[in-house]
């Protein structure tokens, strides 16, 4: 099952056990009504959901001498494109999935296969369902068609209901470990070693996230002088704290884009955290941000392991401020005050 995996192309680096159950299920039709893909960002969710909505499209579906997806049929040809494959995430400016999506997406999902078989309909971070859409979801669940199949991809399982999280197949994604990606970005995108070890650390188990950084450089130093703020504030003073905080949050276009932006932020400043940690315990060589050592070395000088699980305590309350709605300036400044 392993080798039909890697010959069907499923991108599902470390991760490769779901997908030979999801594989297997396709194979002997034993398929869920619903499912949730549930563990954190760039761990190739999203991409898994739609390897698996093409496998049960694929028109070879039931010819066990035929890879899945096959990738040379009709229905492969299709791509995103596919008739009975449908597909909602939460618009660009709003907070959450709105109950309007989910009524269109249920009106859709209730008009059968326009081909006669499967018909696949995929919601990406369905933790971001607003209350209304998710009772209106539910409904859907209670009552499921045959051979209508929902995928929900999550970051946080405690977000979402506990009567859809009853009635759905819950499928989790962990972490991988940065040798697997390294081999994996030297491998497939025939990175060389140096920035294989370095990208692989900084991505935290998540190969997808490895993978942009490696692809698209601007990302990549966005990310690095978000870190190195980090560890430029430690010894600085308020005022200069203030400044650098000023210029990371700059200029954005809607409310929606701060909270992401600070959101992303506070990811980082967790990660260059744990590099203090692992400094202060003797665990250096497992530090993600290599290229910052000095600067992780000086700013442990000045920053007690009691300051730093403050620092963690003070992110999670950031996450709840910004929840609720709290100006997203003023939160990360709140923090950068206190740091």
């Amino acid at each position: 099952m392993k080798d039909e995996l890697e010959q069907s192309g499923w991108p599902l680096i470390g991760n490769e056990r779901a997908g030979e159950y999801l594989l297997k299920s396709a194979r002997k039709g034993d398929v869920s009504g619903a499912y949730i893909f549930c563990g954190p960002a760039d761990l190739g969710k999203g991409t898994a959901a739609r390897f698996f909505a093409r496998a049960l499209l694929c028109d070879n579906l039931g010819k066990t001498s035929v890879k899945l997806p096959c990738g040379k049929c009709p229905s492969c040809g299709t791509g995103l494109a596919h008739s009975d494959l449908l597909e909602v995430q939460k618009e660009e400016e709003k907070k959450n999935i709105s109950i309007e999506q989910i009524r269109e997406f249920i009106r859709r999902m209730s008009m059968g296969s326009f081909l006669g078989d499967y018909k696949v309909g995929i919601i990406k971070d369905a933790d971001s369902l607003s209350i209304e859409a998710a009772n209106a979801l539910l409904k859907t669940l209670e009552e499921p068609k045959k051979k209508t199949v929902i995928i929900m991809t999550v970051t946080d399982l405690d977000k979402i209901l506990p009567t859809i999280i009853s009635r759905s197949q819950t499928l989790h994604f962990f972490p991988v470990k940065a040798g697997v990606i390294q081999d994996f970005l030297i491998s497939r995108h025939k990175a060389g070693r140096s920035d294989a070890k370095n990208f692989s650390r900084l991505a935290l188990g998540r190969p997808a996230l490895a993978v942009k950084m490696l692809m698209e450089k601007d990302y990549y130093e966005d990310y690095f002088a978000v870190a190195n703020a980090f560890f430029r504030m430690i010894p600085a003073d308020i005022n200069e704290r203030l400044d650098i905080t000023e210029k990371l949050i700059g200029k954005k276009e809607s409310a929606q884009a701060a909270v992401r932006s600070v959101g992303r932020i506070l990811d980082i400043w967790e990660g260059a955290a744990r590099d203090l940690i692992l400094e202060a315990t003797g665990q250096a060589d497992l530090i993600r941000h290599e290229v910052e050592e000095k600067a992780i070395k000086s700013a442990g000088r000045v920053y007690s392991l009691e300051k730093i699980m403050n620092f963690f305590e003070q992110v999670g309350k950031a996450r709840d401020y910004l929840r609720a709605n709290v100006n997203p300036k003023i939160v990360l400044e709140e923090i950068v005050i206190n740091i």
